[in-house]
């Protein structure tokens, strides 16, 4: 039997170390979607007080149908100039991308990511958004994109006149003419519209989320 303690001390280590390596993957990915959902809330409450006063729509976090599958909206702000659509980045460290490259590059300290072109991941809400308004027989809204990073340490390394900016500058981006500008949209008329194809069933939601983070596992 004493022959068979070194071998069952050495199993014991690998299981203990897979064991931690495990728990310190849980807490990364708990922390970073912490940092998400933050980010996200921060938008929703800027978007709030600056809907509220305008008689406009907001809804965060919508969950819609994309051919066999689902996809995720941060946030919709629905006005009588049309809607804004907008994907929240809450990460810090340095971003480097191409409005026309499929991956871009995130760097944190010495660790090197790919980030998925978040105007290609906004777009594809666009699109599903004006998809479904059509099922709705709702056309000619003009809708807007824009990508919120919410970091405050984070360093965007993109072109210019790009439709992305800081958290810092969300107000003064809401304020421009346009969004007051009235093209007889029918707020609440979309607004249903599109809280009609709101997923909520958490298997679905689930499964979303499971499939982000394969994605997410690809990327590193």
């Amino acid at each position: 039997m004493e022959k068979y303690i070194p071998y069952i001390i050495a199993g014991g280590i690998v299981l203990l170390l897979v064991l931690i390596l495990i728990a310190v993957r849980a807490v990364r990915e708990a922390h970073r979607r912490k940092l998400g959902i933050d980010g996200e809330k921060k938008v929703a409450a800027k978007l709030k007080r600056f809907a509220s006063i305008r008689s406009f729509k907001v809804i965060n976090d919508l969950y819609l149908p994309l051919y066999d599958k689902t996809t995720q909206v941060d946030h919709v702000l629905i006005g009588f100039f049309g809607l804004l659509v907008i994907e929240t980045k809450n990460i810090g460290g340095e971003v480097y991308g191409e409005p026309r490259k499929k991956d871009w590059l995130h760097i944190m300290g010495k660790s090197r990511y790919k980030l998925y072109n978040p105007l290609m991941q906004n777009q594809t809400h666009v699109d599903c958004i004006r998809h479904l308004l059509g099922k709705e027989n709702i056309y000619n809204v003009p809708i807007e994109s824009l990508v919120v990073f919410t970091n405050r340490k984070v360093e965007l390394f993109i072109p210019k006149k790009l439709p992305i900016i800081s958290f810092n500058r969300l107000n003064k981006f809401l304020h421009q003419e346009r969004f007051s500008k009235d093209n007889n949209i029918d707020v609440d008329k979309i607004y249903h519209a599109l809280l009609k194809y709101q997923i909520t069933d958490k298997k679905v939601i689930s499964q979303h989320v499971k499939n982000v983070k394969e994605m997410a596992k690809h990327n590193k």
